[in-house]
């Protein structure tokens, strides 16, 4: 049997993870020199509070030992792996989960680099699921998600810059946005890094511009934030009538409210026909 490893970054529930088979390891955070252990996305408590009261933050990547006694483990059960981790761009994970599986000999264990965060490695982990009760192979799999990533697509904004700049996860941008001029920059995942891609002028220019970012003939579609729920909620709204579909309504954990900020207002989604059908998994994904 293929089991999904994840990290915790991908922002998903216990009931989730239970019915897509998908064990989470977690990550870590301080907060005033208090460690915390990142859950599950609905089992953080009101964290967000926690966050705002204090400038002493700090995250951690899920850690080499966690993934080895994870991998150990269901090695020994007889299972293959398949982990599916945050962008090697942001943070260690990936590598600890590569390191791990190196010493374990690699045989049966693929760890992907996702290029993504959040719902972006939610909406692989449910292709890969797809998939994986279909019958493929954990090759032919961990195939299919390396030409998936580059089909998922990401973009965000944030009216105060400085999480993003103590984070580290983003090259210079000049100092007044989002400050003196009220400007709202806008922000993609290219190649797994964080980029600008423009700027907003105000909250609801921000609003156009994230709806106007995805496309009507999107799938997968979701809208994600730390505090600002009901500015979400009026984005998915206004999605859900363009693109005459669901649209997921998600809060992200602590880590990426961390280094993203509280006000930050995502959307995510798959490209139109970007899963594989039956006849492009048996001619371009062969084991």
């Amino acid at each position: 049997m293929i089991v999904i490893v994840t990290d915790s970054s991908a922002c998903i529930t216990r009931q989730e993870a239970r019915k897509l088979g998908v064990v989470c390891v977690p990550m870590t955070y301080t907060v005033a020199g208090t460690m915390y252990t990142e859950r599950f996305v609905n089992e953080n408590g009101n964290y967000t509070e926690l966050i705002a009261g204090t400038k002493e933050l700090h995250t951690s990547q899920s850690s080499a030992a966690t993934f080895l006694r994870i991998f150990s483990g269901l090695r020994n059960l007889s299972h293959e792996i398949l982990c599916l981790n945050i962008s090697s761009r942001l943070s260690g994970t990936f590598g600890n989960a590569s390191m791990c599986a190196r010493e374990l000999g690699g045989e049966g264990i693929r760890v992907i680099d996702t290029q993504s965060s959040a719902g972006g490695i939610l909406i692989m982990i449910k292709e890969a699921r797809r998939l994986i009760d279909l019958g493929y192979s954990l090759d032919q799999v961990a195939k299919a998600m390396m030409h998936m990533r580059d089909r998922v697509r990401v973009v965000f904004s944030v009216a105060d810059m400085m999480p993003l700049r103590r984070s580290g996860r983003l090259g210079p941008v000049r100092q007044s946005i989002g400050t003196i001029l009220n400007l709202r920059p806008l922000f993609t995942c290219k190649e797994g890094a964080v980029v600008t891609c423009g700027v907003a002028r105000g909250r609801n220019e921000q609003r156009l511009s994230l709806i106007k970012s995805v496309p009507a003939d999107a799938e997968e579609i979701m809208v994600q934030y730390a505090c600002e729920r009901k500015e979400a909620e009026s984005i998915a709204k206004a999605l859900e009538e363009k693109c005459s579909k669901p649209v997921q309504l998600r809060q992200i954990g602590p880590v990426l409210g961390i280094h993203l900020g509280l006000d930050v207002i995502g959307t995510i989604w798959l490209e139109a026909n970007s899963r594989l059908n039956e006849l492009e998994m048996s001619r371009d994904f062969k084991k």
